[in-house]
């Protein structure tokens, strides 16, 4: 039994939108720019060498005439068609082009609506949840519809003084989230142009070169040279995690000699300066 759906024109125009807009940062394969190449080289072909020779294999047509298909459409040969590329890679290129130039435009599923407006309350909802401590805030940013780039902003000082039991690990954050979004919200991730939302991460550490400047380079390394062992000591290195949330110091040394001690004075030393050696983490 078929079903009539009616539309109002409001309705209709976003309908026809999702499908046809499209966006600087839309994403497609070669196999898509290869689909364009294909609408309009055989037609071309047909109204250039006639009828028959338009129904020629597809083989033979680009071999004899892609480059003259290139120039014709104002391109140069010498910068579409490569010969390490192959007749799809070069065929894709061509289509990339027919795009830039204006020629063709893209389809796309993205929605015109951004995901950061749609699903504000989900999300707000979501970051509570993750009962991030006062020193860290989450921040969306969506410039373009479903391309959210999500950043964790953490003070340093108070992330490597933080005495309380949470554990944290800066992909956790970012598993937990896009779980909730795809298991809660429905949607699935990926590939904005398809319909999907791209989420991307990071972490930005705040505060950390004045830390070193201040505290770390004219109290902690003074402190730590003047300390029972560190004669052994030869030289410090500090340096951001990547994965983790945290900071590592790095010792080497003139001998190993008393370097178990050394170590154990360093981190009594910076405990009682109310660091948290769990997350300034100390490694010879």
């Amino acid at each position: 039994m078929k079903k009539t759906l009616t539309l109002t024109e409001s309705e209709l125009v976003k309908v026809v939108n999702r499908i046809v807009e499209s966006y600087t940062d839309d994403m497609y394969n070669d196999e898509d720019y290869i689909e364009v190449f294909l609408q309009y080289f055989r037609p071309w072909v047909r109204k250039n060498h006639g009828d028959e020779i338009g129904e020629y294999p597809l083989s033979y047509l680009t071999k004899k005439y892609m480059k003259e298909f290139a120039k014709d459409i104002g391109l140069s040969p010498e910068n579409v068609i490569f010969g390490y590329k192959g007749t799809l890679g070069n065929a894709s290129n061509i289509g990339k082009n027919l795009v830039k130039q204006g020629n063709h435009k893209m389809p796309s599923l993205r929605s015109q609506e951004k995901f950061t407006e749609k699903f504000k309350k989900p999300l707000e909802f979501f970051v509570n949840e993750l009962n991030l401590p006062e020193f860290m805030e989450l921040i969306f940013v969506e410039k373009t519809p479903y391309k959210v780039f999500s950043t964790l902003k953490i003070d340093w000082k108070g992330l490597i003084k933080y005495q309380g039991d949470a554990k944290f690990k800066g992909e956790d954050i970012k598993v937990e989230l896009q779980n909730k979004i795809r298991d809660f919200l429905g949607i699935e991730l990926g590939n904005p142009t398809h319909g999907q939302l791209e989420f991307n991460y990071n972490k930005e550490y705040i505060g950390v070169e004045e830390w070193v400047k201040k505290s770390l380079n004219k109290e902690i390394k003074k402190k730590i040279r003047e300390l029972p062992s560190a004669r052994v000591l030869h030289a410090i290195k500090f340096e951001t995690m990547s994965h983790n949330l945290g900071g590592e110091l790095k010792f080497s040394f003139k001998n190993y000699n008393g370097r178990n001690n050394f170590m154990k004075e360093v981190k009594e030393l910076l405990q009682s300066m109310r660091y948290n050696t769990v997350i300034l983490k100390t490694y010879s």
